[in-house]
């Protein structure tokens, strides 16, 4: 984790070098108006946007996972549950078993 967080820095420190170091007045257009705005500024926002972007998609990716996880762990308890029945089941059904072989061996030394 402390690595990405060193990485990150490096990489604001150089983007911010070249945004200082491209400081001239651009003219913007987008499709409604044209904004004339130092280019400096436009690097920085641009920067600034994406890495608004990307936390909103790790966040929105976390979520998933999470949900997922849930759903997992839902599906993980009713497994336990389901064998936990079955087990109790097997238990019954050899105790059951057990009883009619010593009654079956009785009947057999009779003879």
């Amino acid at each position: 984790m402390q690595i990405w967080f060193v990485f990150s820095l490096i990489f604001a420190a150089i983007v911010t070098l070249f945004a200082v170091l491209n400081a001239e007045v651009v003219t913007i257009k987008l499709f409604w108006a044209n904004y004339e705005l130092s280019q400096s500024l436009v690097i920085l926002m641009s920067a600034a946007l994406g890495s608004v972007i990307t936390i909103f998609l790790g966040v929105f990716s976390r979520i998933k996972s999470k949900i997922k996880i849930m759903e997992l762990n839902s599906q993980l308890g009713n497994a336990h549950h389901t064998i936990d029945l079955l087990n109790k089941s097997l238990e019954k059904y050899e105790k059951k078993t057990e009883e009619q072989v010593p009654q079956e061996t009785e009947k057999v030394d009779k003879s």
